[in-house]
């Protein structure tokens, strides 16, 4: 069995982050109330004040005047009988306010439902948050696939495919700084889990033009990825699609499923302006069919 990626911890500084806490128009009350939102998870469903201190590393004063502020405001329910908090449904406006609002999104979730009725195969969209890459779209195949994947859902960049082909597409040097930042472990006994060894990766889908990763992630999961990019040329997210190795070995994905992944991905670059990056030049443009054809019949298709 594979160990699940662990929940995200409930802050992740960075350089810039840290930079803004040193201008005088940070707001660091904001800051802890909405870190007090964060610290709640799938291990830490409902929690008293203690448990909130413990979780946040607040004292008690702070966290008794943010749970009190964000219980009135509707964000946080309270169980009058155990005194425990747990999220509320209003924090869900938050996330659909974002899906709603996301340019990205609007343009890229009609070209994933065509893939997904081509290939029939569970595919998303992730974005990169820190040193992590984030689920914000995916349409579910027709097939039971054993791999937990819900929306908002994160996961260590360098342990995806639609991370990797994320990193590998950034400026020089901005995804070893992530990997230096990340917690290197092994999800699986295939996961690449060395500096060494995701840079070699790195520098072999950047040649590829897309990720393949093997359960890298989760025991049993096939995953194929390619990025996705903006009019500045930069890989703002990726797509994937993820099957079971159990139905697809990596010869026959990458003959069925990569042309379709590429594909996609380079209609919705298009899409947000991003056809000038060298990829599109390097990656030639496939005939997309329904996966079970050969790659002769598909090219002959065409």
């Amino acid at each position: 069995m594979s160990s699940k990626p662990a929940a995200p911890t409930w802050r992740e500084d960075d350089e810039e982050t840290n930079k803004a806490r040193e201008s005088s128009l940070f707001v660091g009350s904001l800051e802890k109330g909405l870190q007090i939102l964060r610290v709640f998870d799938r291990e830490r469903r409902n929690m008293g004040l203690s448990e909130i201190v413990t979780a946040s590393g607040f004292d008690k004063s702070s966290v008794q005047r943010f749970t009190f502020t964000l219980h009135a405001l509707g964000f946080l329910r309270k169980d009058e009988a155990t005194r425990k908090y747990a999220l509320s449904p209003r924090v869900l406006e938050l996330g659909f306010a974002y899906l709603q609002t996301d340019k990205l999104l609007e343009y890229a979730m009609p070209l994933l439902y065509e893939a997904n009725r081509v290939c029939g195969e569970s595919l998303n969209i992730t974005e990169l948050l820190g040193s992590e890459v984030v689920y914000v779209a995916r349409v579910p195949g027709r097939f039971v696939i054993s791999v937990d994947i819900f929306l908002g859902m994160r996961v260590p960049a360098y342990a995806c495919a639609p991370g990797r082909a994320i990193l590998a597409f950034l400026e020089d040097g901005a995804a070893a700084t992530i990997i230096d930042r990340s917690n290197l472990r092994k999800f699986t006994p295939k996961t690449i889990a060395s500096r060494t060894g995701l840079l070699r990766e790195l520098k072999k889908i950047r040649g590829l033009g897309y990720a393949i990763a093997d359960e890298q992630c989760y025991s049993g999961e096939l995953s194929i990825a390619a990025p996705i990019f903006n009019g500045q040329n930069q890989p703002i997210g990726a797509l994937n699609v993820s099957v079971p190795n159990s139905r697809w070995s990596t010869e026959r994905a990458e003959q069925e499923l990569v042309p379709l992944v590429i594909d996609t991905a380079r209609a919705v670059s298009q899409a947000q302006g991003g056809a000038g990056h060298p990829w599109f030049h390097q990656m030639p443009a496939a005939p997309v069919s329904a996966p079970g054809k050969s790659a002769k019949a598909r090219a002959g298709s065409g």
